[in-house]
């Protein structure tokens, strides 16, 4: 009855076969180079993996939260810079210093003039995004800055012809500003790689000065200024212990400052400068200490994603969005869950179609069900997985028909009922299966005497499957002769009804029974005549048992999704088919098939919870 259908799901094995066919043979790797640069062809990592690795392998990391303090020294000038971009070199700016008379000769420094030191201090850095707004998309920080900052070798002033205008002016001094800044500064980091990130920073606050010393190592309390300052800076940092949680770092910044004193305090008129403005370059050695920053759990999803991991992949993704609910990068974890979610199904069919391969089709239907069970939104894999089920379901209805022949009824009724647990092949057919297993009880009672019995369930299974109608009477007629021996000995009602109906259909088949057995029939005809009134009584008492059991029914509580296996064993009776899910072990879901009036009645439970009712 169940044949294979090759045509009919032809496309859905070509399909497959393009999606999962067999592994491709090495390739032999490109060479650049001479051979110094090779490239396989075959990649084993996902799609974008470089990508990711030089530009986003940190994207999942935690934060930075705080960098209790950054300590830079260097040299640098005030000036700007001279020369060509090959060959550049520092200068002074000289149109930076205001005067208050443009008459007045101007001071004149040299290179080695504008050369200074400064120490550099950021304390108290802050990732306000994250303790704001719970998400920070990269390591912002927010703190305070103090810089100080002086001259290695100060120019003098030319005091002899400032003091030819005014006397004051004519004191032999240096020019040598004494900086100190007052800054909130911001820090943005970026970090590529675990052991380094890059650093960019903007500060912008308030500055005072002093500025006339005569040995460079007390400067004049007067004349001072005060202004504003304005800095930025990049640099790299590298990590120097990456496994523990406050972590030291040791980097190079390239810091430029432009300072504005444009008020100057000078009560006793010592100098004809009005203001100044200082624009420093400088290189500076960095060291700092930083709280955060760690690879978390979302990354390592990511690199096993990327090494088509896909299973644990997507169970860290969801570890990672557990315990990061706000972070940044929340997002990307979807789209990689998602991606992971979509490609999983795909792994584990593959894994069933070599399991099929090397005949394992127990277990390659179960990697089968298993990947379907996880398909979201995706009928390309669900149609070349139905196909494959199909077949297997259609190769096992036919070993199950092969069976019937053989009257291993019991064997046919198994396979259906593994094939019933995925496909509705086996759904449709249990019925159908269930009434040859009920003709070979019958066939079993026969055999042992118990005819009475046997005609029972062979009008069961008559009542299941019409099919059996000539299997049926055969049985009967033989069973009609082998009660041809027994009918004279037949003193109960039962066994003289079922040897009279017995001799007529034995005798309608054959064209007759002999003369012997005429008279055995009128004589059991006789004998059952006798008890009409008790049939006729019979009859009554069976009728208004009928008629109570239909008011007890009609009474009883009506079958209802989320009733409990005890109420609707109270209710149906034991079922006529019971089968377990996980193959038997998971009575947490069950399946009850009722055999009712030519139909068949499915109850679905599910928790021992009715979820489904379903009648084929």
């Amino acid at each position: 009855m169940f044949v294979h259908k090759h045509s009919r799901y032809f496309i859905s094995v070509i399909f497959a076969g393009i999606l999962f066919g067999q592994v491709p043979g090495e390739k032999e790797p490109r060479t650049f180079l001479f051979g110094l640069i090779k490239f396989d062809k075959e990649s084993p990592y996902e799609s974008g993996y470089w990508f990711d690795k030089w530009f986003r392998s940190r994207e999942f990391a935690a934060p930075v939260t705080l960098i209790p303090i950054e300590l830079r020294y260097g040299v640098g000038f005030n000036g700007a810079f001279s020369g060509s971009i090959s060959n550049p070199s520092a200068k002074d700016e000289k149109g930076n210093i205001k005067y208050e008379d443009d008459t007045i000769e101007q001071l004149d420094q040299g290179f080695t003039n504008i050369w200074g030191s400064a120490i550099d201090l950021d304390l108290g850095l802050v990732n306000l995004p994250h303790y704001i707004i719970r998400t920070s998309w990269m390591n912002m920080m927010t703190g305070l800055n103090y810089r100080r900052s002086s001259i290695f070798s100060p120019a003098f002033l030319p005091y002899s012809v400032w003091g030819n205008t005014t006397p004051s002016w004519g004191e032999k001094k240096k020019f040598s500003p004494l900086i100190n800044e007052f800054l909130i500064t911001n820090t943005l980091q970026w970090q590529p790689f675990n052991f380094w990130y890059l650093n960019f920073r903007y500060a912008y606050g308030f500055a005072t000065a002093k500025f006339y010393t005569t040995n460079n190592e007390i400067w004049d309390e007067a004349p001072t200024g005060s202004g504003t300052s304005m800095a930025l800076g990049v640099g790299i940092r590298f990590i120097l212990d990456p496994g523990k949680s406050n972590r030291f770092t040791l980097g190079l910044d390239f810091r430029h400052s432009y300072t504005k004193i444009n008020t100057i305090k000078d009560p006793g008129d010592l100098t004809p400068i009005r203001d100044f403005d200082l624009a420093n370059y400088g290189l500076y050695l960095t060291i700092s200490a930083f709280y955060g920053g760690k690879r978390t759990i979302g990354d390592e999803a990511k690199k096993l994603y990327y090494h088509r991991d896909y299973i644990s992949a997507r169970n860290e993704f969801n570890r990672f969005l557990r315990e990061y609910p706000s972070h940044a990068h929340r997002n990307r974890a979807l789209e990689y869950l998602e991606i992971c979610e979509r490609k999983i199904p795909y792994v584990i069919m593959e894994e069933g179609i070599v399991l099929d391969d090397k005949g394992k089709t127990e277990q390659a239907l179960t990697k089968y069900l298993q990947a379907k069970s996880l398909v979201k939104n995706d009928t390309i894999i669900m149609f070349a997985l139905d196909g494959r089920l199909d077949q297997i379901a259609l190769d096992w209805m036919n070993e199950a028909e092969m069976l019937l022949p053989a009257e291993r009824y019991d064997e046919a009724m198994a396979i259906v009922r593994r094939v019933a647990k995925f496909s509705g092949h086996g759904s449709k057919a249990l019925r159908r299966f269930k009434s040859y297993t009920i003709l070979g009880n019958g066939k079993e009672l026969q055999k042992a005497g118990f005819i009475g019995k046997a005609m029972g369930k062979y009008a069961e299974a008559l009542s299941m499957n019409p099919e059996l109608l000539f299997m049926v009477k055969a049985l009967q007629y033989k069973a009609g002769i082998q009660m041809v021996n027994l009918a004279a000995e037949a003193d109960e009602f039962d066994e003289i009804y079922l040897a009279i109906e017995s001799l007529k259909y034995a005798r309608e088949l054959s064209g007759g029974i002999g003369n012997k057995n005429e008279k055995l029939l009128t004589d059991l005809q006789n004998k059952l005549d006798a008890y009409d009134e008790y049939k006729a009584n019979l009859r009554i008492e069976e009728r208004m048992n009928l008629a109570r059991e239909k008011q007890a029914l009609a009474r009883s509580e009506r079958l209802e999704l989320g009733m409990t296996l005890p109420q609707i064993q109270e209710l149906m009776g034991d079922p006529h088919e019971k089968v377990i899910g996980g193959n038997g072990e998971d009575p947490n879901e069950q399946l009850w098939i009722y055999f009712v009036d030519k139909k068949t009645l499915q109850l679905s439970f599910q928790d021992y919870l009715l979820f489904k009712i379903e009648e084929i």
